[in-house]
Order: structure tokens, then sequence, then C-alpha cells
């Protein structure tokens, strides 16, 4: 699932009334299209190492040197190699590291500190149910802004990672446990044992009873009711466990049947993979080889995790337009909570967004009259400084919560646009002082601004003025003089003067809040305002659903002919980088202005019950919100 939803993660512990534990579903494993979530700006499924089994020392039988494999101080340990394993908690046995088995420091390493649940479980999946996907904030805020919305698994960033590495050490635990269980059952591993009773014993938790029972409550979620009792009855935990002490456990078998079962049930894009999994647990059986079989096991998961992410992605598809739709009233009522329960503090964003107000008044003709439009336009003067201005903020406001991600997108955006305002004036700069032109004006805009945002889109994680970030710019330096020096010298050569002079300039603009770097930024505040505004007025008379649909089929950058000038060129690309971005911008603070302006800007002059009775068509300053 797929939403790495960062910056918001107190917002994603919260959920309404009592649903507000069910609501940490992060989301960093949903996405779409801004951020593809191949496996959703919301962190996702959560492989916590739960699954309401207890895991503490406390519930941990405490064990002597001289114990059996599988604890019972009843038993000998040659009567306990041929016991049926008891149907109590697995969590309460321990089972020993024979001493004559040989294990490496990291595999006895593994034993002891590994997951003992899988990667995949009901706990892990329950994100995926249809209550948490409809009380999920994230995710029906980002409904709005993304078609193609779905889950997948969160194996980006370092959460990724470290889930990854888990997951791993796992099934090579798995692995091991496998083959110690192969090991007791052989012949000779009795008389190794009883030998060895005078051993120092090392004992670890068994992964493979959590494990069958971690399926069962899997498969479970997964297929009808009319199945369950034949999943109870092919893994019950206690007979399988029984036949592994035996050493005679059909893992074929019991592959095939799963195979057969999952195929019943899931789309048809995964039968290879269910087919790939008996393979791979035939082939371990036969050469005994475990981690082969570990391979068909963890085939087994993904399988079965593969499954409720296309049930839960079928579930958005089927409730988008409730979602979308829904999404006002919902907030409202979301956020109306956490404030009454004092557990989200909003007066920093009232009083920010009152001055803002107040600084517009003070500058504002005293014969100026304010329209109906004008206290949302206050609203998009605030955010729209906040993503001109040179340093970043130290954060939005809090009524931002679900939207940072995407003004944080918004903001690098603008920022790029300005960096490469200011990268073709040092270009121009150039030329002219070589007393040259460009032949092809509109082609080598075209050409330069494809190349050098390229070169700024791998500079937009690095901190200003960073190693990284200096470096970046050099590189960006370079190509600019590899520009100028092709439109002024015949032969094409860059000189090494010509990279050093466009360098220092290129750092200095760049990395200090220069006059260029306000010029540029006033131009485009003053165009991101006007056409934020035009789009703004359209979407107050629409709903959630058709802002969200007139989106989609925005129209593509004009061809320009080979005649056009590169000023042309640029102001074109420029006014459509600005209209798509405005269209975003209007989009979420109109679904911010509809959730936010009862609660909180205009709570003094609307209460909140005469807002909910007035057409939205009526008023401007009480008008829907959406976001990002």
């Amino acid at each position: 699932m797929e939403m790495d939803l960062q910056k918001t993660k107190e917002a994603r512990r919260d959920a309404p009334g009592k649903q507000e534990e069910s609501t940490d579903c992060p989301l960093e494993a949903y996405g779409g299209s801004g951020h593809t979530k191949e496996s959703p700006k919301n962190d996702s499924l959560d492989h916590r190492d739960t699954n309401g089994c207890p895991d503490s020392a406390e519930t941990r039988q405490q064990h002597q040197p001289g114990s059996p494999p599988y604890q019972d101080a009843s038993q000998s340990p040659s009567a306990m190699l041929l016991a049926a394993s008891r149907p109590s908690s697995s969590s309460s046995k321990t089972l020993d590291i024979p001493m004559a088995f040989g294990l490496r420091p990291e595999e006895h390493r593994l034993l002891l500190a590994a997951k003992r649940y899988p990667p995949v479980t009901k706990g892990t999946l329950s994100e995926l149910d249809l209550p948490c996907i409809m009380s999920n904030i994230n995710l029906r805020m980002d409904a709005n802004f993304d078609r193609d919305l779905h889950f997948k698994p969160d194996l980006d960033g370092e959460k990724g990672r470290r889930k990854r590495k888990e997951a791993a050490d796992y099934w090579e635990a798995m692995a091991v446990e496998i083959s110690i269980y192969a090991f007791y059952s052989s012949p000779e591993a009795i008389s190794m044992t009883e030998n060895a009773l005078g051993d120092p014993r090392q004992t670890f938790e068994p992964r493979l009873p959590a494990m069958f029972e971690t399926l069962q409550d899997v498969l479970k979620t997964l297929v009808p009711e009319r199945d369950h009792p034949g999943v109870m009855q092919n893994l019950e935990v206690s007979l399988l466990m029984q036949q592994i002490q035996k050493g005679v456990l059909d893992m074929v078998r019991v592959a095939t049947w799963l195979a057969a079962l999952l195929k019943t049930h899931c789309a048809p894009m995964r039968d290879e993979w269910a087919d790939r999994m008996v393979e791979q647990i035939r082939s371990g059986s036969q050469s005994q080889n475990p981690t082969e079989i570990v391979s068909g096991l963890q085939t087994l998961f993904s399988i079965l995790e593969a499954m409720k992410l296309d049930v839960a992605n079928h579930q958005i598809r089927a409730f988008r337009v409730l979602l979308i739709e829904d999404t006002v009233p919902f907030l409202q009522e979301y956020f109306r909570g956490k404030i009454e329960r004092d557990n989200f503090r909003v007066e920093s964003s009232r009083l920010w967004y009152l001055g803002i107000r107040d600084r517009e008044l003070r500058q504002m003709d005293k014969s100026a009259h304010t329209d109906g439009f004008w206290p949302i336009s206050v609203l998009f003067r605030g955010v729209s400084d906040l993503l001109l201005q040179f340093h970043n903020p130290e954060a939005f406001p809090e009524t931002f919560v679900f939207d940072s991600d995407r003004l944080w997108q918004l903001r690098t955006c603008l920022q790029n646009l300005i960096n490469l305002d200011i990268c073709w004036f040092i270009f121009e700069s150039y030329i002219h002082t070589q007393k040259r032109y460009l032949s092809a004006p509109a082609q080598t805009y075209a050409t330069f601004r494809s190349r050098i945002g390229s070169l700024m889109e791998e500079n937009e994680e690095c901190a200003r003025g960073s190693v990284a970030w200096v470096q970046n710019v050099r590189c960006i330096a370079l190509e600019i003089a590899r520009f100028a020096c092709a439109a002024c010298c015949s032969d094409g050569t860059v000189s090494d003067e010509v990279i050093a002079s466009i360098e220092d300039a290129l750092i200095f603009h760049l990395s200090n809040e220069s006059n260029l770097f306000q010029y540029f930024q006033g131009s485009l505040r003053e165009k991101l305002l006007a056409a934020t505004s035009a789009a703004a007025k359209k979407y107050l008379n629409m709903s959630p659903l058709a802002i969200c649909e007139s989106q989609r089929n925005f129209p593509a950058a004009t061809t320009t002919t080979t005649t056009s000038t590169a000023a042309v060129m640029a102001h074109q690309q420029q006014h459509y980088d600005v209209e798509r971005i405005s269209m975003r911008l209007a989009h979420m603070g109109v679904l911010h202005w509809r959730v936010w302006a009862p609660i909180l800007y205009v709570r003094e002059s609307v209460s909140p019950t005469d807002v909910a009775t007035i057409p939205s068509s009526d008023v401007y300053d009480v008008a829907r919100s959406a976001t990002l």
C-alpha cells in the first residue's frame, strides 16, 4: 500500500469518535500519480509484531539446563520428540537449540532476535479493512486529488528499509528453525540429545506455530465463511506441529490445497504466483532445502497481502465518489471533535489568518470595498507567501495538517520556476555581454528549460548551501556555460573563464534573497494569485467531485512555432506551469475554506449553524474547501 503520508503522523493517529485508534492506519502504503506508490503523502502496511498475541517475558516458560527441546517437564527428550505438541499458546513454549547442530553466530542471533510473526498478519492488514478505509483521513483527502489512488506495500524510505530488513531476518530465522525441526526428527538426534543432557542449553521461541496461526487468521479474512471450516481443518496448528516434530508433515499437500483455495478467490493474475509457491515448496521438500521451502512460504504471504490489497483497492474505487463528496462534513466533524477534546490546537492558525487579513486591510485604499470573495482571497495570499518566500517556512499552519505534503510539492515547483528564470537571465546576460544573438531562441529555450529543469529536480532534496547542493549548482552552472559557449563560439569550446563567471553568478543568486530573486518572485506572485483567484471563483460553485473531475484533462502546453522568440516561449511555458499549479492550489484552498471558515477563520461573523443553512453559491466567504 503506498502513501510514505509524512509530516502528519499525529493527525493520522486520530479518527472521529471511537475510531480514533483505528485510523493509525499509516497510508504510506497507498498512492497515485503525484507520488506513485506502486505497491498513499500517507506512511504502508505497518508490520507490527503483535497480532494480538502476548510476547512478553512473563508469558514465556523459564528453561533450565537439561530441559527437553520443546519443553514439558513431564517428558523425557526421547518422548518429547515423538509427542504431539499441546494446543496451548505457542508463546509459552520454547525450543532448545541443539549443541550438535553447529549454528553459525548469525543464525543463532536471528533465532533469538528476529520478529516472531511474519511480515504480513491480520493486524498489519487491518488498515485495509473497509471501516479503516472509510475513517482514514489521509485517504479521504488524497482521494480528492488523485484519481489513481491505491494501496501498495510501503517499502520506500527509512521505514521501508527497516521493514524489508525485519522481513528478511524473519524468513532467514524461519529457515534455520525448519532445519532444527528436521534435525530433531532424525533418528540420530535422540541419542545425540540424551548424550548432551549435561551441556548448557539455549532456547528460542519457535515461529512456526505462530506462522500457522497467522496464516489461518489471514485466510479467514479473505475467503467466505463457508470455507472457514476447511481452513481450520487443514491448518490445525497442533496437528501440523505434531507432524513437523515427527518429520511426517506433507507440506506439498498443504501448499497444493492452499493454491487451490487461493485460485478460487483471488484474481486470475495471481494464479501463476500460486503455482510458483507450490513449486518452490515442492522443490525444497524434495531437496531437503529449508531456504527453498521458506521462499515458498514467503511467496504465500505475498499472495495473501496482494489479495487483501486487491480487495481494498476495489473498495476505494467503489466508494471514491462517496469519499470525495463527504470530505467537508466528515472533516468538520473530525476536527470539531479533536478541538473539543483539546487534542488539536488551532488558535495559531486563526492568528495567522487574521494577521494576513489585517495586513491586507492596511494596504487597501480606504475607499476600496471588499466583496464576498475577499475573505478566501486572504487565505490564498497567506499560503502564496509561504510558497514563494526565499527560506523554507518552519511549517504550514496546523489547519493544513493533511495538505502539508501537497503544499511542499507546490512550493518546490514554484521555487524551481523562480530559479529557472534566474538561470535563463544569467544565460541571456552572458550572451548579451558577448554581443551575440541566439539563432533559434525558441528551440534554445525549450532545450535549456528541459535540461536545467532536470538538474534542478536533482537538487530538491538538498539543503540550500549544503555540500551536495553546491555540487549540483556547479553542475547547473557547467550546463549553462555549455549553452553559452555553443551560442557564442563556433567550435563550442567551454572555457574555464566562462564556467567560473557563470558559476559565481549562479551560486550568489541562488544562495541569497537577491534583488533578482525578489524580482522574479514578485512577478510570479502576481501571476499565481490572479490564476488561483480565477480558478477558485469557479470552484466555489462546484461540488468537491465536480472540482476533482474538472482537472482530469488539463490541456497540454501549446506548441510554439519555430519563429517564436525565447521571450514568447518562456511566457507561454510559465503561463502553462502557473495555470497548472494554480488549479491545484485553488482546489486545495476551496476545500480547506469550506472546512475551516465556519470553524475558525470567520467564526465570529457566521456561526456553524448558519453556515450549514446557506447555499455555497450565495456566499463566497464560507465556501467549500479542497486540497491539493
